[in-house]
């Protein structure tokens, strides 16, 4: 009887235990939902730093959602502030590739900032360049990559078994066969692009208005060049406050890890 008593103390501790975290987790997720729900009533009166300080919170609080990141980079396009605006469309377009209304924003904010640029500097152009692999791969999703990948493999090896079962070649199933192994290996390339393994580093956006590259991670390190505020690069190499940066155009050095920010922020160079 003692035994069984523990057992079911034990057991309704554990439900207890269960019931509490879930009940945390719906109150967090209500949370982060009405602390959306602020920022976009905030957006929606033109009161922008609020906005873009909730927005920054539910980013701090580590969601990752398409939507939080093009409502904050909305927000900061409303508000003038280009460069940051263009990195968060990014992350929109990292997470919901092919997405026609973030890439036009994406496009606007970029014209929008060379022409102001223009005005007061002259002739001036933002480095967005990015590889042809990326370009390729860009609508598509990690996610539908691999659904895709495991069903043209199942299609290839099939069709192999299949012919070999039957010791003779037929026509339409070694062109399902061949056709199914061309997608599987698009795929898996598009895979190890979205991965990064074609990468040198991490991909970045320039925020600061001028972001000066440096021979060393150290403010009286000789200046090498500099990149502007919505210019692509890469991060190579991170050192306390610094960041080994490459933009576009091949100019490489160390620059104020404020200065930039990552199109993905969970990345890691690899």
């Amino acid at each position: 009887r003692e035994r069984g008593s523990l057992m079911r103390l034990t057991l309704a501790f554990m439900f207890l235990l269960l019931a509490a975290y879930a009940s945390a987790q719906t109150a967090a997720r209500s949370s982060l939902r009405e602390l959306f729900e602020a920022a976009n009533v905030s957006a929606s009166r033109g009161d922008y730093e609020t906005a873009i300080s909730n927005y920054h919170r539910l980013v701090e609080s580590g969601v990752r959602d398409p939507d939080v990141y093009f409502n904050l980079a909305t927000a900061f396009a409303q508000a003038g502030d280009y460069p940051r605006a263009i990195l968060n469309y990014e992350r929109a377009l990292e997470r919901r590739p092919g997405d026609d209304q973030t890439e036009e924003n994406l496009r606007t904010a970029e014209k929008t900032l060379e022409e102001r640029r223009a005005e007061s500097e002259g002739e001036a152009t933002i480095q967005r360049s990015i590889s042809m692999s990326d370009a390729i791969y860009s609508p598509f999703t990690e996610d539908a990559l691999a659904v895709v990948l495991v069903a043209s493999n199942f299609v290839f090896f099939g069709c192999l078994a299949w012919i070999w079962a039957m010791r003779r070649r037929r026509g339409r199933l070694l062109g399902l066969a061949i056709g199914a192994g061309f997608v599987l290996g698009f795929c898996a390339l598009g895979l190890g692009v979205k991965a990064g393994m074609f990468r040198d580093g991490v991909r970045a956006v320039a925020i600061g208005d001028r972001v000066i590259l440096r021979e060393g991670p150290d403010e009286d390190a000789r200046i090498r060049g500099e990149a502007r505020g919505g210019d692509r690069a890469e991060v190579l190499a991170f050192d306390r406050d610094f960041v080994k940066l490459r933009v576009v155009s091949g100019a490489e050095g160390w620059a104020n890890a404020g200065s930039v920010g990552l199109v993905d922020p969970d990345a890691r160079l690899h």
